[in-house]
Parts: structure tokens; sequence; C-alpha cells
């Protein structure tokens, strides 16, 4: 199964993903993206975070990007 790694980032700092993770397909990896998405958007700081900039870049094995999902709007 290849690994990705989902690094979180906006225009001014970066979360890399050291570790990685192993998806079955791209559809997998774009389902984790979205739940690593949920769960910083319900974290304890959240509320206090604009996450408009936000985005989760998907990288394959070579540390080559995939694609990129965004934080939708938090509404606030």
């Amino acid at each position: 199964m290849p690994r990705y790694f989902f690094d979180i980032m906006d225009s001014a700092q970066s979360v890399p993903d050291e570790a990685g993770l192993d998806c079955r397909d791209l559809d997998e990896a774009h389902d984790q993206a979205q739940t690593l998405i949920a769960d910083a958007m319900n974290g304890p700081e959240a509320t206090r975070i604009d996450w408009r900039a936000w985005r989760v870049e998907v990288r394959d094995e070579a540390r080559a990007l995939i694609f990129t999902v965004p934080f939708p709007p938090s509404g606030h």
C-alpha cells in the first residue's frame, strides 16, 4: 500500500507530517485529509483560528505534491 504524507499549512506556518499513513488509493488519501481537517476544526483552539488560508497538502512517498485540500470557511 502506498504511503501518503499530510502536511497542514497556511501562508505563514506549516505542520509537516513526518510519519505518513498507508492508504489504498487516492480516494482514501482524500478521506484522510478530510478527517484531519475535521479534527483540527473541532479542536480546543479551533474557534480562535481563521481557517480560510489553511490547507492539507497530500504528498506521495517521494514527497511530491499529489493534491491539496483546502479547509472550509469556519463560519465565524
